[in-house]
């Protein structure tokens, strides 16, 4: 039997139609599947990074707390720095049990605290005041329970240093006697030193003992699900782990290093490389396949630790989950183009293949990353069904990757936005304060930093609750936005401090006006679940370049500044450089 051209042409066209809707089918997932991966490990790298920051901000706000308690007055005086003081026992205890209820206080606000101590330099390392966590509260340990800690490291090391300067540990399992909540759990201790104001010897330190396991959990909230999390010290010690049996080997006799279990992290681990992400499929990962994100977080403290390696891990099943919809549609495309193309290519073997190839090269376009072109959407047949399916398909592909831009952008914007208030937080401010002094420095002109310091927060903060305070707080915030133009900048360092920074050169008498201003403004009574809460607040100013050169210098003399107004009285102006006395709201 002869076969006529016009059914060899419409099997040849069906055979190609068919050929071309495969092939167009299988480069469009293969393609979606690496747009997928590849922002799959952009995602997870971000969230690596802003996982590290928030690490450091921990960090540095206990490392405020410390700075709080080891320059308080009561530190000196429960530590008896000379022999006139051990005469006044009363006085002494009076200022250890006020030096309590601070760690008590502190304790209550960061759960993650296991113990805060005030130990001596003298007396072998004695404990002077110490407040543990038990399973039942808080309490204070006293007397013959204090225990002597001249030979641990981290009392030893902390007592060489400056005042102001941060001690921190390394990682490992607390075997302290007597750490009661703290005993055998994973650790890490920040410590300061007490230093009195011209004597050359630390009086002694403030140490407080951190739950490693609680703030990383409390941090794990906040990833999304599945994510999995890993710390090694600089060695490559494994530190936490999904599997527990795997941590802290060095404390059961046997090391367990990350490198070892995930060949691609040594580099990271030694520091050639900052961060890596890439797929674990190897040895405990070869029938789970992972995509991980490794980074190497230098420690700029005092420690015995140089370095500390970050992960996130995600299980490739998860994220190529998210193409079996892509998937699903590109099968029932490929599908009904071979039907057509069975059923028309004999007659229509022309009018088909016009329209075929025209989604052929959209979908090798759209394969390749270029715009798909047009396709035949008004077609009434079946072509036209296929170009809406595609055209449908390469919407849910866009979708996608526009959901992926907007969760970068989100954790982008956490990063750089205070979560209380949305206002910029310490990091952004730092840059435009940067920005600010590199265009005065370059163009001439000024920069003004405005550090303002709510009067009585702490006070309304234990009468009426966190939520009182964080609504006080979410208030000032936007009083002092509506209170300052667009172009300046309006920030939160964190508690009750803020910064705003003044887009252009400014007078003195106009900065002293915008402080009045700003403390009118602040001291306007904020109405609360039917309670008027008065508030009052403290401004210090720092310009450049008449009190530093760099952001560093300029933030420092505000700071101070805010400080001298807030000894002189509450609701005052201060200057740092200018002997003009302050500026104080009338009560």
């Amino acid at each position: 039997m002869k076969y006529g051209i016009a059914f060899k042409l419409g099997v040849l066209l069906a055979l190609v139609g068919v050929v071309a809707a495969g092939l167009s089918g299988f480069y469009a997932y293969q393609a979606s599947r690496e747009i997928l991966l590849k922002s799959a490990r952009q995602e997870l790298l971000t969230s690596t990074r802003v996982l590290a920051r928030r690490i450091k901000l921990n960090r540095e706000e206990i490392t405020r707390n410390l700075q709080v308690l080891a320059t308080h007055p009561a530190a000196l005086q429960a530590l008896a720095v000379d022999g006139k003081q051990r005469d006044k026992g009363p006085e002494l205890a009076a200022a250890a049990d006020q030096m309590a209820t601070l760690f008590a206080q502190f304790m209550q606000a960061n759960p993650a605290y296991f113990q805060l101590r005030l130990i001596s330099a003298a007396d072998f390392g004695m404990e002077r005041v110490r407040v543990d966590k038990q399973l039942a509260g808080l309490i204070r340990v006293s007397g013959d329970e204090l225990q002597e800690k001249a030979h641990f490291d981290y009392v030893v090391d902390t007592l060489k240093l400056a005042a102001g300067e941060t001690y921190l540990s390394r990682i490992s399992i607390n075997h302290e006697r007597g750490a009661n909540a703290g005993q055998e759990q994973p650790t890490l201790q920040l410590a300061m030193p007490v230093r009195a104001e011209g004597v050359e010897m630390a009086a002694g330190l403030v140490v407080v003992n951190v739950d490693l396991n609680g703030m990383f959990a409390l941090l794990q909230t906040d990833l999304p699900s599945g994510f999995q999390l890993f710390l090694a010290n600089g060695e490559g010690d494994i530190l936490i782990h999904p599997d527990a049996a795997k941590t802290f080997g060095f404390d059961r006799g046997r090391r367990a290093l990350i490198q070892d279990e995930i060949a691609q992290a040594a580099d990271v681990v030694s520091g050639k490389l900052d961060a890596a992400v890439f797929e674990a499929s190897e040895n405990d990962y070869a029938h789970a396949p992972m995509v991980v994100a490794f980074i190497g977080q230098p420690i700029k403290v005092h420690s015995n630790e140089s370095r500390m390696v970050l992960g996130l891990a995600q299980p490739l099943a998860e994220i190529l989950a998210r193409s079996q919809p892509l998937a699903q549609d590109l099968l029932q495309i490929v599908s009904l183009l071979c039907l057509l193309c069975l059923g028309l290519a004999a007659g229509l073997a022309r009018a088909i293949t016009r329209p075929i190839n025209a989604v052929s090269v959209a979908a090798q376009r759209f394969a390749e990353g270029l715009p798909p072109g047009p396709l035949p959407l008004g077609r009434k047949d079946e072509i036209g069904s296929l170009a809406r399916n595609f055209a449908q398909m390469q919407g849910q592909i866009t979708e996608q990757l526009a959901d992926l831009r907007r969760k970068q952008e989100a954790l982008e914007h956490l990063a750089q936005h205070d979560m209380l208030t949305g206002l910029p937080n310490r990091r952004l401010l730092e840059e435009r304060l940067d920005s600010a002094i590199a265009y005065a420095r370059r163009h001439g002109g000024g920069v003004c930093v405005l550090f303002i310091d709510l009067d009585r927060f702490k006070a309304l903060n234990d009468r009426y609750g966190h939520d009182a305070g964080d609504a006080v707080l979410r208030i000032v915030a936007e009083r002092l936005l509506g209170m300052m133009r667009e172009v300046d900048t309006v920030a939160r360092l964190g508690g009750d401090e803020f910064v705003v920074l003044l887009d252009a050169q400014t007078s003195m008498d106009h900065v002293l006006a915008i402080a009045d201003k700003l403390l009118n403004g602040l001291t306007a009574p904020i109405s609360y679940q039917g309670q008027e809460l008065a508030l009052g607040a403290s401004i210090g100013i720092g310009r450049y370049p008449q009190d530093g050169q760099t952001r560093t210098e300029i933030m420092v003399k505000a700071d101070k500044a805010m400080y001298e107004a807030k000894a002189v009285g509450q609701g005052g102006v201060r200057f740092y450089s200018t002997p003009t006395p302050s500026v104080a709201m009338p009560e």
